[in-house]
This record gives structure tokens, sequence and C-alpha cells, in this order.
């Protein structure tokens, strides 16, 4: 008998690290690595669901970055290559364990792996929002979109018309993309103001998922906590993220990824192996990388790590998804009891952690799904909007303004050591206003030039920049891609006002920042909405 419901949500992003304009980009990596140990191995995960007869539900953000990333013919054929040279290495590397039985079986691991990642590459035509569309189209896979450049909405809100500019962008981008509306939206950082609401609401949206703490301290109070949606006082639905089941993955100390027996992240033959040997698989410039071939597990708080056996870890993921399964189920039974309606678990992720930062995660997401599968379930597998439809009366309420990051608050990104960024960007917004209401009948060069400035200002906007910085990673790529694209635009608006446009030049800027192909730069028109 089914008392509750399970929505497990993935947050798929990246920022727009396109770079063709540079040999073998470092920045280029991340997104490879990420098709290769996140989005190749979760389609595998459904197409192998489907392929059972399980009838599973899940929920994916795919932001318009992204998709626009997994959809470009330069980066297909990077991969390609990348994928290529993986092959390569793990052939060599065969050969060079030949005398070591417990690494040569690994060797074979990683060659069968990659094989398999480039088999289901080709299937889907190099191509995977194909996989993506096709699961969403089946009805398993409930795809929602984002902001286009998952600029933090609340920091932007000093100018609302770029707020309003960056949800028209990627909703239209997702149209484009996937072929239908957007149910759903996941907000950047998970970051929520009290104005959005009324923006959502003239967007079409139905329903966005939001940090416990926005519905915990919502007003007002809501009756069943994160259990059940509330609706805004504009009638549009935010989700809560559940504790419990935030906890058993992301805690540090008892979350699942970090059991001994799981592969361990931070050891990678990229920077173990003698140079002349690993030189070819790592970047041109000789900078040491991470090749994806990784031996040890994580055994535990020690130097001295234990060969990775394939086959513990995988024992492990069955004992961990029948753990969170019942979990759910235990959890479900205690709360359904003082609920007037079946509660949903909402349980919101990165996806980024399944496969890269937990190699095993999306063997995990399997094993969850078929023990949810099982008739000894008080609970299935549901959307946010299949939800909605089934429990349409929702407690109104308005939700505490808040984000998913430390504090719960915006202070990730907005401290001392990023705040300077907000200055240029806020007097950017200005400016391509007052361009949107002053060129109301531009000639075919302006509207290319006012288009540009309009993709330069959101990839400025993105809230990667001054999360990077923040976290003292590569801090001085991120100061380089916010400076730059406000440089693109400066010029821009200096060429487009002073009637001195280089067509070359935009040429130049449209090949280099391709993304939203159909951007309209009347979305930051005033009096547009």
């Amino acid at each position: 008998m089914v008392t509750g419901y399970v929505s497990m949500i993935l947050h798929s992003h990246m920022p727009f690290i396109r770079h063709p304009e540079i040999e073998d980009s470092l920045e280029e990596r991340w997104f490879f690595e990420a098709m290769s140990e996140c989005y190749i191995p979760l389609i595998e995960v459904y197409d192998n669901l489907i392929k059972d007869n399980i009838n599973f539900k899940i929920t994916m953000s795919i932001t318009p970055p992204l998709m626009a990333m997994l959809e470009d013919d330069y980066l297909q054929k990077r991969y390609l290559e990348y994928l290529k040279k993986s092959i390569e290495l793990s052939e060599k590397e065969i050969i060079r364990t030949k005398n070591n039985k417990e690494l040569n079986k690994l060797a074979y691991f990683y060659n069968e792996r990659f094989n398999k990642l480039i088999s289901i590459y080709k299937s889907y035509d190099y191509n995977l929002m194909n996989a993506f569309k096709k699961f969403d189209k089946s009805g398993n896979l409930e795809i929602i979109t984002c902001s286009a450049t998952h600029g933090l909405l609340p920091l932007l809100m000093v100018n609302p018309e770029t707020v309003r500019a960056q949800l028209a962008t990627g909703i239209q981008s997702y149209i484009d993309c996937i072929g239908h509306s957007p149910k759903g939206i996941w907000l950047p950082e998970c970051a929520y103001t009290y104005s959005l609401d009324s923006m959502l609401k003239d967007f079409g949206i139905q329903y966005f998922i939001t940090e416990s703490t926005a519905i915990l301290n919502a007003s007002p109070k809501p009756r069943y906590g994160t259990f059940a949606p509330i609706a805004t006082p504009n009638g549009v639905c935010a989700f809560g993220r559940d504790m419990e089941s935030s906890h058993q993955v992301w805690s540090n100390f008892t979350g699942y990824p970090g059991d001994y027996y799981y592969r361990e992240f931070y050891k990678d033959i990229g920077y173990e192996l003698p140079m002349e040997y690993i030189k070819p698989y790592i970047n041109k410039g000789g900078i040491r990388l991470d090749t994806g071939i990784k031996y040890y597990r994580i055994t535990e708080k020690t130097d001295k790590k234990e060969y990775y056996n394939r086959e513990a870890a995988m024992e492990k993921v069955r004992e961990h998804g029948s753990h969170f399964a019942s979990s759910r189920f235990n959890q479900i039974n205690h709360i359904s009891q003082n609920m007037k309606q079946p509660p949903i678990i909402t349980c919101p992720y990165d996806t980024e952690l399944f496969g890269h930062w937990w190699f095993e995660g999306p063997d995990f997401i399997d094993a969850f799904i078929r023990k949810s599968a099982e008739e000894w379930t008080n609970y299935e597998l549901i959307t946010p909007s299949q939800y909605l439809e089934k429990y349409p009366m929702v407690q109104c309420s308005n939700p505490c303004p808040s984000s998913w990051g430390e504090n719960g608050d915006y202070s990730v990104w907005i401290n001392k050591s990023n705040d300077w960024i907000y200055r240029d960007l806020h007097s950017c917004a200005e400016a391509m206003v007052r361009l949107a209401d002053t060129y109301t009948n531009p000639n075919d060069l302006q509207k290319r030039a006012l288009n540009q400035a309009a993709r330069e200002l959101m990839l400025a906007e993105a809230s990667d920049w001054p999360f990077i910085i923040k976290n003292n990673t590569t801090v001085e790529y991120a100061v380089k891609r916010v400076n730059t694209h406000i440089e693109r635009f400066d010029k821009l608006y200096d060429d487009i006002t002073k009637n001195k446009l280089d067509s070359k030049y935009i040429s130049h800027m449209e090949e280099l920042d391709n993304i939203f192909k159909n951007i309209n730069y009347e979305i930051y028109k005033k009096d547009i909405y």
C-alpha cells in the first residue's frame, strides 16, 4: 500500500566552458570528466531499468549551458578524441600492469568501461541530449529548467530586467531543445527571494526546489514542514529538501560516499606515473591531470591505500541502496501517521556527485530504484509535478529567502573575496536595459551586436565564478572569465552607441560565445512584461 512518495531530483550543471581558441583547455576537461563519470553512466542506468521493465520516475534539471555544450559539434568531437585517448591509455595500462594480478584486473575494468562509454556515446549519435529527451518522452524522466547561465537571481534583483532575461532565456533554451515548456525550475543554488515567485508565475513555472530553511522558516509556518510542498502568494509551489535523506548522502562523516570500499578520488595515475609515460594523456602543456584511471579504494584515513575491489564496492552499493530505501520506508511510515495526505520526501542532489566525486554513485541510484520497485515498499517514486497533479490542494505560505549554500544564505556568492564582481554586473545590466529600450529598430549588424552583448552579460553573471573565487580553487580562471565577458560587453556597448561596429569582431565573439542561438536582446526592455 502506498502511503508516501519519494522524489529524487538531480541538478545537472556546468558553466559554459567551450574554448576553441585554446589548443587544450584545462577547463573543457571538467566537462569531459562529467560526461564519462556522470551523464553517460546515468544514461546506461536508465536504459537498463527500462530494459528490465522497471517503471521508475526521476527528475533532472539540465541547465542551458550544459544543454548547449552537450549539443555542440566542437565539444562532441573533442570529447570523442578524449575517449579514444582514454581507451589507448587503458590498453597501455593492461600491458604495464601484467605482472600485478590486482592492478591488471583493474586495468581491464577501465578498458572495458571506456569502450562501453564510447559505445553508448555513438548509439545516441554523439549527442547525449538525444538520450535525455528519449527518457523525457517515455515519462521516466522529468527534465526541469534553470536560469540562462545559473546566475544567482536574488543578487541580480537590483535590476529586475536582468533576472527576467535570465529566466526567459533559460526557458526558451529548454523549449528549443526539449520541444515543450518546462513544468519546474531549479533556481540556481536553490536561492530564493520574495520577488521571484511573481516572475516564475509569469513564465508558467509550476514549482521550484528550495533548501529546507526556505520551508521551515516560511510564513505562516507550514503544517507539514518539508514533507509537503507549499504555495507562494502567487501560486507557485516550493518543494523543500529533506534533511535526513540529504545527510545520508552528503555527510562528510556518515555519508555513503565515504565508505572505505569505494574508490579513492584523489589518487590518479595522471599524477603518479613517470612524465614520459603519461605525457600524451595529460595537458599538452605538461600539466598533470586526472585521467580517470584510479587504482585505490578509500581504505581508511591513511596514506597507505589498498587496491580498489570492484566486486566489493558493488556489494556496498547494494547495501547502501537497500539502506536508503529502508530509511525512506521507515521515514514515511512515521510521518504519514500525522498527515492528512501522503508525504513526499524531496531528495535533491548535484548530479556530478554521482559518478565524479562518488564513483559508484550511478550504481547507487540504480540499486535504490530497483529496491524501490519491490513490493515491500510503502512508497512510490514520483516527480514533483506528478505529486501536484495527485494532490493539488497546497498550503499557502511565503518561503524564506535562502540558498543551499553555507549558512543557508547568499554569503558564498557575495563576500570580501568576490563582492567586486557585482558592481560591474549591475552597471552592465543597467547599460543593457538602456540598449534594449533605445534600439527598437536595429539593422542586422546592430541586432547581432545587441544579442551578443546580452550573451556576454549573462555569461558574466554565472554563479560559478564567485563560487570558485570563494572556495579558492581555479581563481585565476574565474576572475578572467568575469573580466573577459565584462570587457567584451563594454566594447560591444561602446561600438553600438558610437556606431562603429566591426562585423569581423562580432563574428569572432559569436563563434567563441555561441550559446543561446535564438536569444533576443529585447527581453531586457523595461516594459516588455
